[in-house]
């Protein structure tokens, strides 16, 4: 069971790792501004970009945790036991 359970801690924490690394990699590229503009444009940027990253990640736990509840109810409904006749 621990077992299990660690795998998924592991599971989880790559993909955060990898969305953080998505997001700042599709982030450069909106970065990527002409030499008009001054640094602040580009800190702003950068700062939006931080925060629509750390958004995404408590969402996708959200949506990971409905999705765990929403399957372990059709598991337990399947796991009703079947009642026999007995006459």
């Amino acid at each position: 069971m621990k077992k299990l359970a660690n795998q998924k801690a592991k599971i989880v924490t790559c993909s955060i790792i990898g969305l953080v690394l998505a997001g700042a990699a599709m982030i450069s590229g909106v970065v990527d501004l002409s030499g008009k503009e001054g640094s602040m444009s580009k800190v702003f940027f950068l700062f939006l970009g931080a925060v629509i990253v750390v958004q995404v990640i408590p969402g996708l736990m959200l949506l990971g945790a409905m999705l765990k509840g929403v399957y372990s109810l059709v598991s337990k409904k399947s796991r009703v036991p079947v009642e026999t006749d007995t006459k």
